[in-house]
């Protein structure tokens, strides 16, 4: 699917000192306004300076800079816009980073040789009359989104336009945000409780026997073991293979189905219907658009009258002060969450076709050791279609 009318993103324009990242830049930020994107631009020297000129030059502190302001590019975009950036901070890690965190992110190199951009600093800024141009300092980019060769006969407008139609019209990439290696490291060290959450044990008895439950990320499926042990049908799901096969491994003999993917992967389950879907702290998990993807198709999977039961972290989580910021209701703090706003969650059920049943948000649902969040769970029943 190609991007027509791309919404969001970051359009990081990079390249040496004096390869013209401002010009072209400025250039692209005015012809995205022209097709009616919300654009942002930053550049990296008035960042610094905005900043107050408090990071050194040396290698780790371009680096450190570097990454807030690929947090910010991120958490500007998250709220619609196209944020275009132009600065150097070429680092491998630091593209990796865009790469993984940032949805819609691409990189842009403007090359331009030595010579080149050493005369047009001595006719401009005339920083590097007879010093180093710190080239070395930099990993020059090897599979960039797009090169450019910026000089010689090639116009800014031509620049700027290639660059436009690129990101309007390229293949929408998401971010996974290091979720699946997370979770595969995680299931694999077994260190997961396996007694059944609290949530499972407050849902269990709200239940009918041999309802058809749907348990969406179970992890190393210990809910799903009892829900099956107290005469649920189970058929339980996860985005980690490690996590399904530990599953299939330890929990031999139950009849439960488990699955590996996301809902839309699972023909077996497409194919099915359920009394019950089951989701414990998969949600902030997720980023917005597969939370949205998960609860349309939940609301298919159910028959009528079916219930959803869900329980999240919430906005009002101690955890939504920590870790690196990459939106306005995600982190990174040990692994991405993205903390859950109650009136939104209820909002998106209702619009999909949910009836609420019942919601609370609070502490002391979900204490785990020394962790005690402040959790939403909701009970939400599908109208007859």
């Amino acid at each position: 699917m190609t991007n027509n009318n791309a919404s969001h993103g970051v359009i990081w324009i990079t390249g040496y000192s004096a390869a013209g990242k401002t010009t072209v830049s400025r250039k692209v930020e005015s012809e995205l306004k022209k097709l009616n994107c919300k654009t942002i631009y930053l550049d990296g020297d008035d960042l610094r300076a905005i900043f107050g000129n408090h990071w050194k030059f040396d290698k780790n502190s371009r680096i450190e800079l570097a990454n807030i302001y690929f947090r910010l590019c991120s958490h500007l975009s998250s709220q619609g816009y196209v944020v275009i950036i132009s600065c150097v901070a070429m680092f491998d890690e630091l593209l990796t980073w865009v790469k993984e965190n940032i949805p819609n992110a691409v990189q842009i190199y403007l090359n331009v040789p030595k010579d080149e951009r050493r005369d047009r600093d001595a006719k401009t800024k005339k920083l590097f009359l007879n010093k180093n141009m710190n080239d070395e300092s930099y990993d020059e980019p090897k599979n960039a989104d797009l090169t450019i060769e910026n000089y010689g006969g090639n116009d800014i407008f031509d620049s700027a336009k290639e660059i436009v139609n690129f990101f309007m019209n390229r293949t929408i990439t998401e971010a996974d945000r290091g979720r699946l290696p997370h979770w595969d490291r995680f299931y694999k060290k077994n260190i997961v409780p396996v007694e059944p959450s609290s949530f499972c044990k407050f849902v269990e008895p709200q239940l009918n026997k041999n309802d058809k439950l749907l348990e969406i990320g179970c992890g190393n499926g210990r809910d799903a073991v009892y829900f099956s042990t107290n005469g649920i049908n189970v058929t339980a799901i996860d985005r980690s293979k490690i996590a399904i096969s530990e599953c299939k491994k330890n929990h031999t003999g139950k009849p439960i189905n488990f699955f590996t993917g996301l809902l839309s992967d699972v023909k077996e389950i497409n194919n099915d219907k359920f009394e019950v879907i089951y989701s414990r702290f998969v949600l902030h998990a997720m980023p917005e658009n597969e939370e949205i993807a998960m609860l349309t198709k939940s609301f298919d999977l159910l028959k009528n009258h079916g219930q959803i039961y869900i329980e999240c972290r919430s906005i009002k989580d101690s955890l939504a002060r920590e870790g690196e910021i990459i939106s306005p209701t995600e982190r990174i703090h040990g692994h991405y969450r993205r903390f859950i706003v109650n009136d939104e969650l209820i909002e998106r059920l209702e619009n999909i076709g949910f009836s609420i049943v019942d919601v609370v948000e609070d502490d002391n649902l979900a204490i785990y050791k020394d962790d005690n969040p402040v959790v939403i769970r909701v009970k939400a029943e599908k109208k007859a279609t």
